[in-house]
């Protein structure tokens, strides 16, 4: 049998080998946008604990869809941020993560950043 890759799909199994399955809705949806001012410290996404059940991370764009960075940002934990956001990349990546708070961002040019939405 041949696989294929379509997309990709985080699966969770329990200590028996067994898939966990997350049927409960999101209660709220609320973001904003993170901008940086020093490309030397990177900063936390949000500014207090907040819990949830994942966070998307895009690029910030104007209202015509155009990028208002000039080069890549990058997302992670307190340790290291390699995660490239791409100036173009409006489709953004979800983090499946409990606490929006543990998402850090840095920048390569000051005072740019991402946008964000939080799903708890």
């Amino acid at each position: 049998m041949a696989k294929r890759w379509i997309n990709s799909l985080d699966v969770e199994v329990g200590p028996n080998g067994a898939p966990l399955f997350d049927m409960a809705g999101c209660t709220s949806f609320v973001g904003g946008t993170k901008t940086v001012s020093s490309t030397t410290t990177p900063q936390t996404l949000v500014a207090t604990s907040t819990p949830c059940r994942f966070v998307w991370i895009g690029a910030r764009v104007n209202s015509d869809g155009n990028p208002l960075n000039t080069k890549p940002c990058f997302i992670g934990d307190a340790a290291g941020q390699n995660i490239p956001i791409l100036p173009s990349n409006f489709e953004g990546v979800v983090v499946r993560i409990d606490d929006a708070n543990k998402v850090f961002v840095k920048v390569s040019v000051a005072n740019q950043g991402v946008v964000y939405r939080i799903f708890a």
